[in-house]
């Protein structure tokens, strides 16, 4: 930034000073940014080489290179600037969330070149182009509010299972063989109420064959405290119901099965198990079309302390995964969607948003619309030029955008793992500014 420009943001200036910089800006402020292309030189252009067949875009020519020059907008924070054709279509995101020192710094303004390449990096046709964009204020803030759908996910570093396979006992600690939303399968330890990475163990051993060959089509099992081995089997053979069962120790005498733990057929139904083999608790996956549960059980002991064929058990922690596909919004709050649901909110919101003194003071106005790609969500401007990064979750599926006060609203996004709430506050201090018309040769 010049010196002229900082000492008059300071206030610093004479008064015959300020005239001449005012003078300027009216200048710029008919037409903030001004567009240039470089003269022609006296040297004759080389002969073109013969094209070969390439995939790649084509590089840029010089003679096309349009230089930008913009006033330097009277607010802190980052600035992004589009591109658009004649048709008003944003065919270039020449910045996106770039501070000042992205620029270079000219006489009482910042100036950029543009290519004259689209995203795709591919030379755009001859014609009439505009630029345009937005300064985005440090006020503008983004902070996470709730997550839906997923007990799991309990902060932003949580990571995003969608679907449990597997439970095992690792210490102290709950194992988890999962998977994400695009389908990569790893383990997890679910410790001290949070869930984590870890490598990759082999499953723990399973029961001896002459315990297991009193169960009927089992499920799954795993081996529990002082030699017993829990199981999920079924009640009866060609029976889909199913109970959970405590075996007795190898070569004990009495009855092969120590505890029934019967299923109701309007519950979740458990299809994998693990166990302490330390203490009397057992963890149960359990699942229907709805969601997927984990729930730890321990046992209640009797008041003589005496173990009992038919025991109590207290849920000791119950974390749920729920399907929603569907999902919709009800009083500010996702919730699952059903065919009497109203509809999604609207795409765009409209905001007023902070006047700028190069723009003859008049208050700006933008459409909002919420954004996402392979790294993450982002708000934009409803024609497409990103301005505000919301998160950086991968594998979006959806993204709303809500009003929440006059100047602040939601972001809802779903990976098909978990919906997180997000709020975006003081969006009023934005400055929108105009480059002006330009030709392409």
């Amino acid at each position: 930034m010049s010196r002229k420009v900082q000492r008059l943001m300071r206030g610093q200036l004479s008064n015959a000073t300020i005239c001449k910089i005012v003078f300027t800006l009216v200048f710029l402020a008919s037409g903030i940014c001004l567009a240039q292309t470089p003269a022609p030189t006296s040297t004759p252009p080389l002969p073109s080489p013969t094209p070969t067949p390439s995939s790649s875009p084509a590089a840029p020519t010089p003679a096309r290179v349009v230089r930008l020059h913009f006033a330097v907008p009277p607010l802190e924070g980052t600035i992004s600037l589009g591109i658009y054709d004649a048709a008003g279509k944003l065919v270039r995101v020449l910045h996106r969330e770039d501070t000042v020192n992205d620029f270079t710094e000219g006489h009482d303004a910042l100036e950029t070149n543009w290519d004259g390449t689209g995203d795709d990096g591919h030379p755009l046709p001859p014609g009439r182009y505009h630029a345009r964009g937005y300064l985005v204020g440090d006020e503008v803030k983004v902070e996470g509010v709730d997550s839906y759908f997923n007990d799991w996910i309990t902060d932003e570093d949580s990571p995003h299972i969608a679907h449990i396979s597997a439970l095992a006992v690792t210490g102290d600690s709950l194992r988890l063989t999962a998977s994400t939303p695009d389908q990569k399968t790893a383990q997890y330890l679910f410790s001290g109420g949070k869930l984590q990475l870890t490598p990759t163990l082999p499953r723990d051993a399973r029961a001896p064959a002459e315990q297991s060959a009193i169960l009927i089509d089992p499920v799954d099992w795993a081996a529990g405290r002082d030699g017993t081995v829990w199981a999920i089997t079924h009640i009866a053979r060609d029976n889909p119901e199913v109970e959970v069962v405590q075996l007795a120790p190898p070569g004990q005498t009495g009855p092969p099965i120590l505890r029934h733990l019967p299923v109701a057929p309007d519950e979740p139904q458990p299809v994998a198990i693990a166990a302490s083999p330390n203490e009397n608790r057992i963890y149960l996956l359990e699942q229907s079309s709805a969601l997927q549960r984990v729930r730890s059980l321990s046992l209640v002991a009797s008041e003589a302390g005496q173990e009992e064929a038919t025991s109590d058990w207290k849920v000791d922690f119950d974390k749920r995964i729920v399907a929603h596909q569907n999902f919709t919004l009800a009083n500010g709050h996702p919730v699952i969607a059903s065919p009497n649901d109203s509809p999604s909110p609207p795409a765009t919101l409209p905001q007023k948003l902070r006047s700028n003194p190069l723009e003859r003071d008049l208050p700006g106005r933008i459409t909002l619309a919420p954004g996402f790609d392979a790294d993450g969500s982002f708000l934009k401007s409803a024609d497409g030029l990103p301005l505000r990064t919301i998160s950086d979750t991968p594998d979006l599926t959806r993204v709303l955008l809500v009003r929440q006060a006059e100047n602040a609203a939601d972001v809802f996004q779903d990976d098909g793992a978990v919906v997180e709430q997000f709020r975006i506050s003081h969006l009023d201090q934005m400055l929108a500014f105009d480059c002006g018309e330009f030709d392409l040769k």
